[in-house]
């Protein structure tokens, strides 16, 4: 009796160390929080850094419109030419932060998110920053998130 007691015991402790690592797993976020549009921004942020042009076919939607810095239209593929074309010399580490990252408007099938996107260079003992207040319009094409169109817009 007391064997079985003990073994019974130590089979629920064993399933509840079990269960503990499961249950606090970490999932990803849900496609229609802020968190999923903060990661798209962040992940375009990464592939900029790795000059990743194949993420920016994949992420940009067919009818993608944005502005240069100079206020002129740029087409899908300047955009990704501007954006991955000229890397950072090789002396010099890249790097971003996004900060006040907000949802202002969201709903089926479209969201429209604004962000402070820091971007910079580090090296030589200096670092180079820029900032630049973003919207971004996503909208659902073929089942999957696409970035319809970004621009910069007046700060806070």
């Amino acid at each position: 009796m007391i064997r079985a007691m003990r073994f019974e015991w130590a089979a629920s402790i064993l399933a509840l160390s079990l269960w503990q690592p499961v249950a606090h797993a970490q999932c990803a976020p849900a496609p229609d929080s802020a968190y999923f549009f903060r990661g798209l921004s962040e992940q375009r942020a990464e592939a900029k850094i790795a000059a990743n042009r194949a993420f920016y076919e994949d992420l940009l939607s067919a009818g993608f419109e944005s502005k240069g810095r100079d206020g002129r239209k740029l087409s899908k593929h300047d955009f990704i030419e501007a954006e991955v074309g000229a890397g950072p010399a090789a002396s010099r580490r890249p790097f971003f932060a996004i900060r006040e990252f907000t949802l202002v408007e969201h709903r089926k099938d479209h969201t429209v998110a604004n962000y402070l996107l820091i971007e910079g260079t580090t090296g030589n003992g200096e670092a180079h920053t820029t900032e630049s207040w973003l919207r971004e319009v996503y909208e659902v094409q073929d089942g999957k998130w696409r970035l319809a169109s970004i621009e910069t817009v007046p700060g806070k």
